[in-house]
């Protein structure tokens, strides 16, 4: 189980309430559902009943929902390899990202099946909302690199079934993983479920349980980085760091903040280092089990994780922007995991453009620039600053790169303030 260092909780901002009401929902309706058929029960660690009246009593709650839901998130039995679980691909030491060292995540029936993306980070997503477009039509919000996910709820779901990660075949397949756990019985009664729950029943309790315990826990938002310390009047920024922040914030420079807000949102007390909109940034072609096949391509919003804006051509190409938070930890970088080094990625940013051979494959002389971008879509790639026209000078220069560099390393959580001298 992964060691988790303590953090001291910071309650979250308000807005946060209504965010859960999906789970609490759900939960009032787990509630609500009687007996029924379907499924054989464990033996509760709570004693049991030969009544069959008995059987249809849900059993008094001794844990929360949230509190299984951490246990849940730890558990290899629920993938159908038996070696993957929710914090296998996010490590509460690496932000609840990918794993020190890792490139894209393998798991599947027998744990050797590459994933298509990196593994996001699971903090800072209680303010993400339901995808949508605005009034502008451009997307934002929602869950997973392409949005598909509209909640918590449903963002837990889907890796469960996903065949490339815990790979579990129907809901079935996940119902008898969950009643072979010896605290089934304890779930059961934190839903509010009798021993006879129906298959559906107890894998939506499960994924209500990891909701719940993602958006209570305060590992999943602490907001304890050096940036809240000097927010807070707690620290102060060394010199390096500071130019970094100007540079981050320079409209004209890095222009980070465009898209990875320094500042919080309206009705929130902290800033999320991002607005959870969709941008096309031609990072370069990885090498993994996807991409040996030239003619895939993973196009975001197009596909091939969803399918609801296929003929969207003008979205395709698009990730959702993550939070900065935490983000010298969460390498690899970009949906691809395509950078192994901070430095690279905000280099990359600057030199897109006015140097790609820097970045991009050459063959025959000729840069093959974009190269997981098909040209049809080219027209969906971000531009403006810091990203310059071929011929012009970097909108950073190196100076800028590694003072931005040591800024975003003010933003990992589990910062201490040290105590004044004698």
């Amino acid at each position: 189980m992964t060691q988790r260092p303590h953090h001291a909780a910071i309650q979250p901002p308000s807005p946060w309430r209504w965010r859960h009401a999906p789970a609490l929902a759900l939960l009032a309706l787990l509630a609500a559902c009687g007996g029924g058929g379907g499924g054989t029960s464990a033996t509760s660690t709570g004693g049991s009943s030969s009544s069959s009246s008995a059987a249809s009593v849900p059993a008094e709650p001794t844990l929360t929902l949230a509190q299984l839901g951490d246990r849940l998130f730890e558990e290899t039995a629920l993938s159908a390899s038996g070696k993957l679980a929710c914090a296998s691909c996010h490590v509460e030491a690496r932000g609840h990202a990918d794993a020190a060292g890792g490139f894209l995540p393998l798991g599947g029936a027998d744990g050797s099946r590459q994933g298509l993306r990196s593994s996001p980070s699971a903090r800072y997503l209680d303010q993400a909302g339901a995808f949508a477009f605005d009034a502008q039509g451009r997307p934002h919000g929602g869950l997973f690199w392409d949005g598909r996910a509209d909640s918590r709820t449903q963002q837990a779901r889907g890796p469960l079934f996903n065949a490339a990660e815990m790979a579990n075949a129907d809901v079935p397949a996940l119902a008898a993983r969950l009643r072979a756990l010896p605290y089934v019985a304890d779930l059961r009664a934190a839903a509010g479920l009798p021993a006879a729950a129906t298959d559906d029943q107890l894998v939506d309790a499960a994924v209500a349980a990891l909701a719940r315990y993602q958006a209570e826990d305060a590992k999943f938002h602490p907001f304890t980085s050096k940036f809240d310390a000097v927010q807070d009047g707690r620290a102060s920024f060394t010199a390096q760091e500071q130019r970094g922040l100007d540079a981050f914030n320079d409209p004209q420079r890095g222009n980070c903040a465009s898209c990875h807000d320094s500042r919080p949102a309206p009705g929130l007390s902290r800033a999320l280092f991002t607005n959870f909109s969709y941008h096309a940034l031609g990072v370069p072609r990885n090498h993994s089990q996807a991409t040996a096949d030239p003619a895939f391509f993973d196009l975001g919003l197009c596909g091939p994780q969803r399918s609801d804006l296929a003929g969207r051509t003008d979205l395709c190409g698009l990730f959702r922007t993550p939070s900065l938070r935490n983000v010298a930890l969460t390498a690899p970088y970009f949906h691809n995991a395509s950078f192994a080094a901070l430095e690279d990625v905000v280099a990359f940013y600057a030199t897109r453009d006015v140097d790609p051979a820097r970045w991009y494959p050459v063959v025959g002389g000729q840069v093959q620039a974009y190269d997981d971008l098909p040209a049809a879509y080219r027209a969906n790639l971000q531009r403006g600053a810091p990203f310059r026209r071929a011929g012009q000078a970097p909108a950073l220069s190196a100076q800028d790169v590694a003072d931005i560099v040591a800024f975003l390393n003010t933003l990992t959580d589990g910062y201490t303030v040290a105590p004044p001298a004698n």
